[in-house]
């Protein structure tokens, strides 16, 4: 008969026990399981992502000649009252071209007639429009709502170079340069990030631009909040866009992340439990000064507390925090 010992049966039992330590009993006896993480340096942005609407002081010229365009001035080049834009000769009268048919059509009668195709004030010279000039303006942006700005599309600009122009049609336009405006909508929540005369940096596809709010307003919806943002800094395309995307970013730093399900509090004092080089952890106060909802900007190996005066010890890199700490 063979041992005991070196019977397969009894060697495969023994292995399972010795797993079930070493998974269950030992873990929760030194903490191996509880999950952790370090803490380190990183960058805390908070932005909201959307679709802006751009709105300028802008006047919409239409020629009263028709013929072949000489065009002196290129597209965003800034002239004074009395410049010549461009020319029309020949004289060839013809249809309107279709293209031009809605655009007009929005455009009503608020526009500049010439026939000498000079600019009756200064601005920057503009060869897009989409008709939306004199319906959507600094005086009047803030009567539509979301239900209005959602439907603006960047399809509706058409480009006003061509070779042939008709009697009628629209040839350029004149934009402020002093200062353009950019209507924006968020979600309803996270309308408390924006406070009037606030520096917000509003990210296109192909640059960033600084710009300030200009008014923070509950839609009507009762889903968005708008939000408009004025700024007098030079952004390329600010002459040809109606609509485009954009990224709206109020807070922007580098420091130290703590993720949001670490944080608990204790006795009314928020903070985290950070684990100790032996076995336990133990409860740390912090200080947050930003979150994006997932992680937090904290403060760095101590804070002053405005509210009680004392100064705590707290959170530093390299520190094993609790990632869901037991309340």
């Amino acid at each position: 008969m063979k041992k005991l010992k070196k019977s397969p049966i009894v060697l495969f039992i023994i292995a399972l026990v010795l797993l079930y330590v070493v998974i269950y009993i030992v873990p929760s006896v030194t903490g191996a399981l509880v999950s952790s993480y370090t803490l380190e340096y990183g960058e805390l942005k908070i932005a909201d992502e959307g679709t802006g609407s751009l709105v300028r002081k802008e006047k919409v010229y239409l020629a009263e000649t028709s013929g072949e365009a000489n065009r002196y001035i290129e597209n965003g080049t800034l002239v004074r009252k009395g410049t010549t834009v461009m020319e029309v000769q020949g004289g060839t009268a013809s249809e309107k071209a279709e293209a031009f048919t809605p655009l007009l059509d929005r455009l009503g009668e608020k526009v500049v007639r010439t026939s000498d195709y000079a600019v009756q004030g200064g601005g920057v010279i503009s060869y897009y429009a989409d008709g939306y000039e004199n319906l959507i303006r600094p005086d009047n942006m803030k009567n539509g709502g979301y239900s209005f700005y959602s439907k603006l599309q960047q399809e509706d600009v058409v480009n006003l170079q061509r070779d042939t122009v008709v009697k009628g049609e629209p040839v350029f336009k004149v934009v402020d340069r002093t200062k353009w405006y950019l209507v924006t909508f968020v979600p309803k929540e996270h309308g408390s990030r924006y406070k009037v005369g606030q520096d917000v940096i509003l990210e296109f596809e192909d640059c960033a631009v600084d710009a300030e709010v200009y008014s923070v307003t509950a839609d009507g919806d009762g889903v968005h909040t708008r939000v408009i943002l004025v700024s007098g800094n030079y952004y390329e395309k600010f002459i040809q866009m109606r609509t485009l995307p954009v990224s709206l970013v109020t807070y922007e730093r580098r420091g130290l992340l703590v993720e949001n399900s670490s944080i608990t509090e204790k006795n009314g004092q928020q903070g985290v439990y950070v684990k100790k080089k032996t076995r336990g952890s133990y409860f740390v106060p912090i200080q947050v000064y930003a979150t994006d909802g997932t992680y937090s900007l904290v403060a760095d190996t101590f804070f002053d507390d405005e509210k009680t005066g004392k100064r705590y010890t707290t959170v530093e890199i390299y520190d094993e925090v609790l990632k869901e700490p037991e309340a």
